[in-house]
């Protein structure tokens, strides 16, 4: 199924734009690595003031209430930028096992800062508990595994 669907997008005009402009495919992947070290480090900001190793002046609803918006601001972004990368290159990524662990991590990660994101607005507290100390490790070992496997894709058959 994923074959069939590449054959069909590589096929299109879109595709073709995509690959003969020879600025878009620079342009996208400078703008989703600018998106993903501001998620990292954001979710780097938040998870270790949950792991109580950073910025214990803060609280953390304020770390959460300052981090947060960057990233749901540059997920959507990574998004958008991913597409054009897809369309531009389909079997380099769709059919890469490097990308398809990277999208499940994404899940994992989106899942676990939603998680973080409700604990702290329900408890409010500064003394997180374990479930929001797992969601922590957990987080930063999701989003620090797309990172590698971002670029890991290049090198993957």
């Amino acid at each position: 199924m994923l074959e069939s669907l590449c054959a069909w997008l590589e096929k299109t005009p879109l595709s073709a734009g995509v690959q003969n402009v020879g600025w878009i495919i620079p342009a996208s992947q400078i703008v989703h690595i600018l998106c993903l070290a501001a998620v990292l480090f954001s979710a780097l900001s938040i998870d270790l003031r949950v792991l109580g190793v950073g910025a214990r002046r803060t609280s953390l609803d304020g770390m959460a209430a300052h981090f947060l918006p960057w990233i749901w601001t540059a997920v959507p972004l990574m998004a958008v930028t991913g597409a054009i990368l897809i369309i531009g290159e389909p079997r380099r990524d769709l059919l890469n096992p490097v990308f398809q662990t990277k999208m499940l991590l994404l899940i994992c990660a989106l899942a676990a800062t939603l998680g973080i994101q409700s604990i702290v607005r329900r408890a409010a507290a500064d003394r997180p508990g374990w479930p929001l100390r797992a969601l922590a490790v957990g987080s930063l070992a999701f989003w620090f595994g797309i990172a590698v496997c971002g670029r890991l894709i290049a090198y993957a058959t």
